[in-house]
């Protein structure tokens, strides 16, 4: 089991019920990828799918590619954030 925080940004926090933050685990055995955190993420909030689609997501603070998560590894305490488009000026 790999126990990360998630942290929410804009659109995210919405639909994260409002959290900014949070502690979440993903059982399963190792490696824990990106791809595999960010599923556990949509099966809390399953209103976050859709803000998804369109969101940048980082792991300790390093953007990573839609095509990289499923081969980038999550270990334990990692930080992945979701960070949607904003607009704003």
């Amino acid at each position: 089991m790999v126990e990360f925080k998630a942290l929410y940004f804009a659109s995210a926090r919405d639909a994260a019920l409002g959290k900014q933050s949070e502690i979440l685990q993903v059982a399963g055995n190792h490696p824990v990828t990106l791809a595999a955190a960010v599923e556990c993420i949509k099966a809390t909030y399953p209103k976050m799918e859709p803000v998804l689609t369109s969101a940048m997501v980082a792991l300790n603070e390093t953007y990573c590619d839609q095509d990289d998560m499923a081969s980038t590894e999550v270990k334990d305490r990692d930080t992945v954030a979701i960070i949607p488009p904003v607009s704003g000026g």
